[in-house]
């Protein structure tokens, strides 16, 4: 296992090492660990070091730079071991033994986004997010056409830091989003510990994001769009066990149970809660398709027309650009 940052930093990479303490207790598996790995050689030389030193015959790289070249100039140096990259996209004429996997997080932020709808009063959410990536643009959308369709009336407006970790533009942009009226903030950083304990430091409520942060904040967070990497992680370790051919593409929403919501808060009334139920039912029945036409971008532009529907796994969501109406931010 590489991270490239803590193991325990209430986002992330704490996501990933959730799921590799479960691994941890599978029979016969031994999991070796390193965190803070640059995006760099420095990869290499730590995968390197799993396999000639400890035995490793499955690498699970977390990070999104680990994986061109790292990720890919290792496995063909070494075709007997397995590689799983978390993000990347693999093509052919990439070594076989590479596979990638990710988990449609909007849909898990969908849900987050139905609890703060109904639970705002001043019908103005917030978010604190680091860069404008397809990744984050869907599950800042998602969000948002959650929360609208509780209340037409909701607005939410974004702050981007510019990065991926930065705990003071972090808390200044919490705190100028608070300032602004918003009584629900939502975050899309690697470590939302700072915008959650900003938020309940202000008496205002919160969503997290990655692993849970609901002991950051007992009175005002709902819950969390949370990853559950334990399931690509058994995919890829069964496979590699078996020596079966492994997914070079693997994917999976609600449905697949690759993500999640985390705890619900104290303060989520009952109604909320049974409205975050029945919205997942129908997400995973396919009764609800998040991006279905007519959609409209923040500048009045048809991105999606009547009739069309984009569902979890379309392709066609992966370099979305567009914040949707109601969302005030520049992507």
């Amino acid at each position: 296992m590489l991270y490239s940052g803590s193991k325990q930093d209430y986002g992330y990479n704490q996501s990933h090492a959730n799921a590799a303490a479960a691994l941890r207790k599978l029979p016969g598996v031994k999991v070796i660990e390193e965190e803070r790995v640059p995006e760099t050689i420095a990869a290499q030389r730590s995968m390197e070091g799993m396999i000639n030193q400890d035995g490793a015959k499955l690498i699970i790289a977390t990070s999104f730079g680990y994986f061109d070249p790292h990720v890919l100039k290792i496995a063909a140096k070494y075709p007997d071991v397995t590689f799983a990259h978390c993000g990347g996209i693999w093509k052919p004429g990439m070594p076989e033994n590479v596979g990638t996997f990710y988990g449609y997080i909007f849909s898990a932020q969908y849900l987050s986004g139905i609890l703060a709808g109904h639970m705002s009063k001043s019908k103005k959410l917030g978010v604190v997010a680091a860069k404008p990536t397809p990744n984050l643009i869907r599950s800042i959308n998602a969000f948002a056409l959650a929360a609208r369709s509780v209340d037409p009336s909701i607005t939410v407006q974004v702050i981007f830091t510019g990065e991926w970790t930065n705990p003071v533009r972090e808390a200044e942009s919490a705190t100028s989003l608070i300032d602004q009226g918003a009584d629900v903030i939502a975050c899309h950083v690697d470590s939302p510990k700072v915008v959650v304990e900003t938020a309940e430091k202000r008496g205002v409520m919160s969503c997290g994001y990655h692993s849970s942060q609901a002991d950051l904040a007992p009175k005002g967070y709902l819950t969390g769009a949370e990853w559950n990497w334990i399931v690509p992680y058994t995919d890829f370790l069964d496979r590699a066990r078996a020596k079966q051919p492994l997914e070079h593409y693997l994917r999976g929403g609600l449905a697949a149970n690759f993500v999640k919501t985390g705890p619900i808060g104290a303060a989520v009334t009952p109604a909320a809660r049974a409205a975050l139920e029945q919205a997942r039912g129908k997400l995973i029945s396919g009764e609800t398709v998040i991006f279905s036409g007519p959609l409209k971008d923040n500048k009045g532009n048809i991105v999606v027309p009547a009739g069309t529907v984009h569902k979890e796994n379309d392709r066609a969501l992966d370099p979305i650009n567009y914040l949707v109406d109601g969302v005030t931010g520049q992507a």
